[in-house]
């Protein structure tokens, strides 16, 4: 029985109700700059593979896997280096980061401490948490959207918390205004 071909009605329809985890997931992939061309590449190629969809399938799911592959393509292409979860507080202390930060402080108002310790996290950590916290989505719901087991999403969304949680806890490394001594009284 062949499955019916997504229609332009129904794949616009699909693309509005999942755009914000889509653009979410590419922001994470490639950073902020580069998330709208990934999810209008995503969506060119959806479209030209519509056909490959599956009656009665997740097509969010469908999607979300074309944002991560052509996501990953993208970075292999800047050759980004992978990192190990278990260097993840070390990381986020030493405020390593990639270049593909999605969020700049400007941009999003954020503490210049806790742009940065988000700017550390890899990727799939950082598309975890802010699926769940931003997004709002549930651990079986980013599971899908990344292909991931439900314990592995959830793993990384709490290695995250809790490297931001090691890397805020610790003392800012920029020096801090200190009062002034109080000045002796003159009689």
């Amino acid at each position: 029985m062949p499955s019916a071909v997504l229609g332009a009605d129904e794949f616009v329809d699909v693309f509005a109700r999942h755009g914000r985890a889509l653009w979410m997931i590419a922001a994470a992939w490639v950073g902020r700059g580069e998330a709208q061309d990934l999810v209008q590449e995503t969506a060119r190629i959806a479209w030209q593979r519509r056909a490959q969809c599956l009656a009665g399938s997740d097509v969010a799911a469908w999607l979300a896997q074309i944002v991560r592959h052509t996501g990953a393509n993208w970075r292999r292409k800047l050759a980004v280096q992978p990192r190990d979860l278990a260097e993840l507080p070390e990381l986020v202390a030493r405020g390593d980061s990639a270049p593909t930060w999605p969020f700049t402080r400007l941009q999003e108002d954020l503490p210049e401490d806790l742009s940065r310790a988000l700017q550390s996290l890899p990727a799939v950590a950082r598309a975890c948490l802010l699926l769940h916290v931003v997004v709002g989505l549930s651990f079986p719901e980013i599971a899908k959207l990344l292909d991931l087991a439900e314990n592995t999403a959830m793993s990384h969304a709490r290695r995250a918390r809790f490297a931001l949680r090691e890397a805020l806890a610790k003392p800012a490394s920029t020096p801090s205004i200190s009062t002034p001594a109080a000045l002796p009284e003159t009689s």
